[in-house]
């Protein structure tokens, strides 16, 4: 049965973009701090896009922790390095979880910026 989400095809595209993971983990630990920085300089009479810039700066600092988190837990399938067939449906189990759980938090951070853009 083939899936159209598998640990396979995440792993593959963890290889693809591994050489960016510690540059995205960069960028999520920079633009957590940049939002602490602006969330500081927010009043109340701060303008609204200086408000968005902020919640702009703080889901895209989610997103990209999450895909740096991605890339490191599928750049390589530890079941892939057993030979025993108990411990090989122990690690694809744990796989299928991770992949069933990025595949609902991939997209999150993004949805939720567009939820909360549309809604306020």
């Amino acid at each position: 049965m083939k899936f159209w989400l598998s640990p396979d095809l995440f792993n593959n595209i963890a290889i693809s973009f591994s050489e960016y993971r510690w540059n995205l983990l960069a960028w999520s630990v920079f633009s957590f701090m940049l939002f602490v920085i602006l969330q500081y300089q927010v009043t109340q009479t701060t303008p609204t896009f200086l408000i968005w810039l902020a919640i702009f700066v703080l889901f895209s600092a989610f997103q990209t922790l999450v895909l740096a988190s991605f890339i490191f837990f599928f750049q390589v399938l530890p079941s892939s390095k057993v030979k025993d067939d108990q411990w090989y449906k122990f690690y694809r189990s744990i796989e299928w979880c991770e992949t069933i759980l990025f595949g609902f938090i991939l997209p999150l951070p993004t949805l939720l910026f567009i939820y909360a853009f549309i809604t306020v």
